[in-house]
């Protein structure tokens, strides 16, 4: 078996382990919780003034701890939760019941994805790129400015950024709607009136978390570039003539593109674990505000999937990056 075969099984035997070690920690979180679901549905039937005997009570109590399988032993609850995850079935939503969790995020995921992974995606693209600009001459008087401004909005609670622009944006000059993902009223379709409808309900979570992220990657990039410049490949490459733009790109940053790479790869956790505090300041209708919604809720279903889902992206995204860097940098060997 060649060294690249047994590098990928591997690295794949690696993948399976940790998404198992992670699905068990979710679950054991999830039951050992306080928060008892079963006991806040029957505190809603009480507040809705439903008149039952205490008999009705523990009959109903029980029927519905049989319904979601928390009368078996923990062992048990893990066991009936593991056969189902094997064919896509993470149970029955206990807030929206009998709606399955499965369906609860497939509603939800598009619109998480949507925003928050071209976000990403965008303020990596960005941040690198103006980086490695303003670090090649970081001698200008606006590779300055621009440093000054990124070291005052990065270090910047993400809470604080996004309530300065909802205080702006719908309260000062309210140009903006505030909630949602799409206009209301409007029938989904392929149309440009929609399409608009979705850029305009999206553009203040992506501008909030844009400004945030995109100063990190500044940074970063700036330091790197500052340090890569002063290396003897790229001085060698000064001597021989090259075109400054051909060292820049070329040789500076294809060199410092390789830890921003990697931490594009972790970074792309926070399409979820990020969306729990975006999407709930915009009531955007996403994975996070679904998230929020179990947890507040007790939906120990809806909670588990929507973290398996987050801990299944971050693993995949690490493998996926993890076999692409010696594809940019041939100084890298598999199993080496």
């Amino acid at each position: 078996m060649s060294t690249l075969a047994k590098y990928i099984i591997k690295r794949f035997i690696f993948f399976l382990l940790t998404i198992l070690i992670g699905i068990t920690i979710l679950f054991l979180i999830s039951r050992l919780t306080p928060i008892n679901p079963i006991d806040l549905l029957m505190s809603k039937l009480s507040a809705q003034g439903a008149q039952i005997t205490q008999e009705q009570f523990d009959s109903i109590k029980n029927t519905f701890m049989k319904l979601y399988g928390l009368d078996k032993p923990l062992l048990g609850q893990y066991l009936s939760f593991l056969q189902g995850l094997s064919v896509g079935d993470l149970g029955p939503s206990f807030s929206f019941f009998p709606k399955p969790v499965s369906e609860l995020i497939y509603d939800s995921m598009p619109w998480s994805i949507g925003l928050l992974a071209t976000v990403v995606l965008i303020s990596w693209i960005v941040g690198n790129f103006v980086g490695c600009i303003t670090g090649f001459f970081s001698q200008k008087k606006l590779s300055k400015v621009l440093e000054g401004i990124f070291l005052v909005l990065y270090p910047m609670p993400y809470v604080v950024m996004a309530l300065l622009i909802v205080m702006l944006f719908i309260y000062f000059i309210p140009i903006f709607p505030y909630f949602g993902g799409a206009p209301i009223g409007i029938t989904r379709a392929f149309s440009l009136k929609y399409f608009v409808g979705i850029i305009r309900h999206a553009f203040l979570p992506a501008i909030s978390v844009i400004l945030i992220s995109m100063g990190g990657w500044f940074l970063s990039m700036r330091a790197l570039t500052i340090n890569t410049k002063t290396e003897n490949f790229v001085e060698f490459a000064e001597l021989r003539g090259l075109p400054r733009r051909k060292i820049m790109f070329g040789y500076v940053m294809r060199n410092c593109l390789l830890p921003q790479i990697t931490g594009l790869a972790l970074t792309l956790g926070f399409i979820f674990n990020g969306s729990l505090v975006t999407e709930y300041i915009f009531a955007y209708p996403g994975l996070g505000y679904l998230m929020y919604y179990a947890i507040t809720n007790g939906d120990l279903n809806l909670m588990t999937g929507v973290a398996f889902f987050a801990l299944l992206a971050i693993s995949t995204a690490t493998l996926l990056v993890e076999f692409m860097l010696p594809l940019i940098d041939p100084r890298i060997r598999y199993g080496e």
